[in-house]
């Protein structure tokens, strides 16, 4: 028998060889590349988002070279000048470039390696941003004084000011010399302790009072996750991915070390209690973000009303509204305890006195030459105070739907917006990590409204204030002009967008 090779081999054997061959890529090697696209993606955009990271902000603002400067607050943008706001402006639209395909990437898989890019790109991104000189505030040295009064002095944050300890080695740093804390008691007791833990060190302290909220920020990434496995198990990488990779979360909280993700976490917390049906323990969570922020309390009466709705006869409803409110009592006064020196622990009179960028303020500046600025604000303060209230009130008792979560979720969202858009005081950039925080977990129309709004506020600091304040602000009356323009060109964009949402939900299903 003559043995000779076929010079026309079959087509799966030809399409083997080609899958084996060195060198050359065929079906096989194709269907394993397209199979692993979403990990490639998600790698490639974690890279590249490092890198601007630390070409944007890490490297002009190296915390490690400008740590001892006492005075950051806006100078790294207004020093740079142009270059400097169109640098970071850049850096922000092409992190949110990335950011999104990083998202629908995260979505088309769940494998392993996915999480593990996931998970890596959420440590290294606040790790980066952990060495970034604050750029928009000196809230964190703030922050950073008044644990310093509790934890190394033994003195009340809530009675005594900065101005009380010029002799602290840290005294130069914070911009509110003469305020007292604006923040609840637990914040208060966790900055207290660490202030203690960190010492005396400059750098230890900054770091320390970043590591503080951020702890908060990768609890409420799993959070995130841990709610989306049981309710969407299909959606609880993009989940994560969109909270821990965030670009506005990491530069806010991470590098700038606002305490806001230290309030979000427990209003998730509480979110994930309503999955395990412990509405009692919902409550609580939403007590002890009062307790950071007061912000969660307007969602308490939510939790209360679905709780009671749950109970299948009136006493129970009645013994779980009375355990539920004994309990929140409970917290709250054991909170407050080592402070309490009557109703001025609760900071009211400063909050009331403080206005920028929002309605209310514009009615402030327009209200003030008539009556003056005390009963002005007085009022103002008061209106908008009825507004919330009405507001929560009327989302709340309309809840529509069975399922506790998504009813939940989606009042909080209401809620918080409305406060943010319509009735905020004195509205900060970083306030938009609030609806930030809740994104993962709303309906798309939701979602995509929470996230344009977290990153449009940040017009305030890189775009609208640099062009409408310093012009204006050597102008007669000029707060009379600059707060209407400066309002309407920040929350101008996201009033319309939430409207829309709005009468999409309304209109036919």
């Amino acid at each position: 028998m003559h043995l000779h090779s076929d010079p026309n081999p079959r087509p799966a054997i030809r399409a083997e060889i080609e899958t084996e061959a060195p060198g050359r890529r065929g079906p096989g090697a194709r269907l394993a590349l397209e199979r692993r696209r979403p990990e490639l993606i998600l790698g490639a955009a974690l890279l590249a988002s490092l890198a601007i990271t630390l070409l944007a902000f890490v490297l002009p603002a190296n915390l490690l070279k400008l740590y001892p400067v006492t005075d950051l607050d806006a100078h790294l943008l207004q020093d740079a000048g142009l270059v400097g706001y169109l640098r970071v402006i850049l850096a922000f639209l092409a992190e949110a470039v990335l950011y999104w395909a990083a998202f629908r990437a995260a979505g088309r898989t769940g494998s392993r390696l996915a999480w593990g890019l996931v998970m890596t790109g959420t440590l290294l991104s606040c790790a980066t941003f952990l060495f970034m000189a604050p750029f928009d505030a000196l809230d964190l040295y703030d922050n950073l004084f008044h644990g310093r009064i509790l934890g190394i002095y033994g003195q009340d944050p809530f009675l005594k000011f900065i101005a009380n300890f010029p002799l602290d080695p840290f005294f130069q740093y914070p911009a509110w010399k003469a305020a007292l804390s604006a923040y609840g008691p637990l914040w208060e007791l966790m900055a207290g302790l660490t202030a203690r833990l960190a010492g005396n060190g400059v750098l230890a302290n900054i770091l320390a009072f970043k590591l503080l909220p951020g702890i908060f920020h990768l609890g409420s990434v799993g959070l995130t996750a841990v709610v989306l496995r049981r309710r969407a198990p299909g959606k609880a990488l993009a989940g994560a991915l969109l909270l821990g990779w965030n670009p506005v979360v990491l530069y806010e909280t991470w590098g700038n070390g606002h305490n806001d993700m230290a309030m979000v976490f427990w209003v998730l917390l509480a979110v994930t209690c309503l999955e395990w049906g412990h509405f009692r323990l919902a409550v609580l969570s939403l007590v002890g973000g009062g307790l950071v922020k007061f912000v969660p309390l307007l969602l308490a009466p939510a939790i209360l009303i679905a709780g009671w709705r749950s109970r299948g006869s009136r006493p129970a409803q009645l013994r779980f509204l009375l355990t539920s409110v004994l309990a929140a009592m409970a917290l709250t006064v054991a909170a407050y305890a080592p402070f309490w020196r009557g109703l001025a622990t609760l900071s009211l009179a400063r909050r009331m006195q403080m206005f920028t960028t929002s309605i209310p303020s514009i009615a402030y500046h327009l209200l003030t030459p008539g009556v003056g600025e005390a009963a002005a604000a007085r009022w103002v303060s008061l209106l908008a105070l009825a507004a919330l209230a009405g507001w929560t009130g009327l989302q709340t008792f309309r809840q529509r739907d069975d399922d506790p979560v998504k009813a939940f979720l989606e009042i909080a969202f209401n809620v918080l917006a409305f406060y943010l858009l319509a009735t905020c005081l004195w509205f900060q950039q970083w306030y938009g990590l609030w609806l930030i925080g809740l994104a993962a977990l709303l309906p798309p129309h939701s979602r995509r409204t929470a996230l344009v709004i977290g990153f449009w506020v940040l017009s305030k600091q890189l775009v609208f204030g640099p062009l409408l304040v310093p012009p204006m602000s050597t102008q007669a009356g000029a707060a009379l002009w600059m707060e209407p323009l400066l309002t309407l060109a920040v929350l101008g964009p996201p009033w319309l967008l939430y409207l829309r949402i709005k009468q999409l939900e309304s209109g036919p299903h």
